[in-house]
Parts: C-alpha cells; structure tokens; sequence
C-alpha cells in the first residue's frame, strides 16, 4: 500500500470511527530506578519548546510515535533501553503524533516512527521508520 494510500484509509477510518486509542494509558516508560520515567512524554509545543531549550546544547532525541502503530510499539523498548544505557549522551522523549498536530506540522512527519536528533533546538538528524537498534546507536555516537 503506498503512503498517500494509507494516509487516505487513515483519514478516512478516523472520520467514521473519530480518534481512537490503543495501548496501555502509561505517560512515560520505567526505568527501573526508582521509577523514574527513561522516556518521558512531551504533550503540546510549549512543552516541547521547553524541553529543547533546558537541554541547551546537549543531544535530545524525540520520538514521534502514535499508540496504534506496530512499529512504534516495536521501537518504544528500544529506545528505552538506549535511554538508560546513554543517560550521559542525551535526554529522550516522545510525542503522541495523534495528541500534537502543531508540532507533526511544524516537523513535517509524515510517517511513524520518526525519531528526530536536536541540538541547540535544532534538528541535526533524523530516523523515519523502526529501524535496528545499531543505527540509533550509531546516532547517537556520531552526534
């Protein structure tokens, strides 16, 4: 199915059956240290603005993710895992592409996963799809 395909059956499917959602209502992912989240949740641009800002020049990694999607709930773990191995190299969160139209427009997603690198506010790197952990890794080494 090509992309401007599904993004008609999408469209189509959310008229008819409105925005739903799938998954677990968890906002962020343990860590398993005290319960702190290893991937917290951005919701809305001033949040996100904020959170690009605090990290000044420092890597940040912004998955952009929707709870219906396989290959995002595939990722989630992934990025998880990095988050805890990597405390040092970045500071990682995610964006319900359902719950953040201004930011999908802002960033031009048009396909999910898509995980953004920024520094200085600035995207320097992206990865749209799931891909395997080495190219996030990769990434993140290389940035």
């Amino acid at each position: 199915m090509t992309l401007r395909k599904l993004v008609v059956f999408l469209g189509i499917a959310l008229m008819v059956f409105g925005p739903v959602t799938v998954g677990c209502s968890e906002n962020s992912s343990e860590s398993g240290s005290g319960g702190k989240p290893a991937v917290a949740n951005l919701d809305g641009a001033e949040a996100f603005r904020k959170a690009l800002a605090d990290a000044g020049s420092g890597l940040v990694v912004v998955d952009f993710y929707a709870d219906w999607c396989a290959p995002c709930r595939k990722l989630s773990p992934m990025l998880d895992e990095l988050a805890r191995k990597y405390p040092d190299k970045a500071v990682f969160y995610r964006v319900n592409v359902d719950q953040n139209e201004d930011l999908i427009r802002v960033y031009r997603i048009t396909g999910i996963p898509h995980v953004i690198f920024f520094r200085n506010s600035q995207a320097v790197h992206a990865i749209i799809g799931a891909q395997d952990k080495d190219a996030y890794v990769s990434a993140l080494q290389r940035l």
